[in-house]
């Protein structure tokens, strides 16, 4: 239950920015790759679901992260 609240959060969240880049959705998609594959290999209510979770959204938090810093420069070089 707990990956698909995350991924509604983060389309949510998506929803809610300004630019909806296609980096960031690509981020989103593969946070949910990465939550569908844990659930298929740990029990949900085990310490393995808990870590592999925890990797997923490390992963997304990092994919995010790229995906903000190209936008801004693709921002920045429009403006220019």
């Amino acid at each position: 239950m707990k990956p698909q609240i995350s991924i509604i959060a983060l389309l949510l969240a998506a929803g809610c920015s300004n630019t909806n880049s296609p980096e960031l959705n690509q981020c989103a998609q593969q946070n949910y790759q990465c939550e569908q594959s844990c659930e298929q290999r740990a029990n949900p209510q085990s310490l393995a679901m808990q870590v592999c979770n925890d990797q997923c959204i490390e992963s997304f938090n990092q994919c995010k992260a790229q995906a903000e810093q190209l936008t801004q420069q693709s921002r920045n070089s429009s403006l220019h």
